[in-house]
């Protein structure tokens, strides 16, 4: 009888299992709201904006590892990436971005790391502001960059 016990528990659990797993999968997902073309080359920029930033953060911030420090790059790099924050400021029209990317690039220039955490500052406010406070929040949501990744949260309709 014991035996007989055990084999029929076990397959009864396992269909159990089975039921429960193929009625979550039934579930319709949510439509999403399709974006053009244009929104979805914008908020690519943003992106891209977004991780220059953070690339630029994480040399500021710097390692204890050599091996590490070497792939968060050089002055020369963070040059490149304030040039970068400048142009996709311009094409996307965050005019402060634009403005303290220029002193970002020119400290970059210098070489020296404490010049370029000061003139970084301004720069990764401008950029997180100007994400933030984007005019065309309904299509696409409010939109956060943090630590060189930018995430949308669209905004959910009240029930009635």
């Amino acid at each position: 009888m014991r035996s007989l016990i055990k084999p029929l528990l076990v397959a009864a659990v396992s269909l159990g299992l089975l039921g429960g797993l193929s009625g979550c999968a039934d579930q319709p997902s949510k439509p999403k709201v399709k974006m053009s073309q244009a929104m979805k080359v914008k908020v690519s920029a943003m992106k891209e904006i977004c991780a220059a930033s953070g690339s630029v953060a994480k040399y500021i911030k710097g390692s204890k590892s050599k091996k590490k420090r070497r792939k968060l790059g050089t002055a020369g790099d963070m040059e490149m990436r304030a040039v970068q924050i400048g142009s996709l400021a311009k094409r996307l029209k965050y005019g402060s971005a634009v403005f303290y990317s220029k002193g970002l690039e020119e400290a970059a220039r210098t070489g020296i790391k404490g010049e370029i955490a000061d003139a970084y500052k301004p720069v990764k406010g401008a950029v997180a502001a100007a994400i933030k406070l984007d005019a065309n929040k309904k299509v696409y949501g409010k939109c956060k960059c943090k630590n060189g990744k930018m995430k949308c949260k669209k905004k959910k309709k009240k029930k009635k």
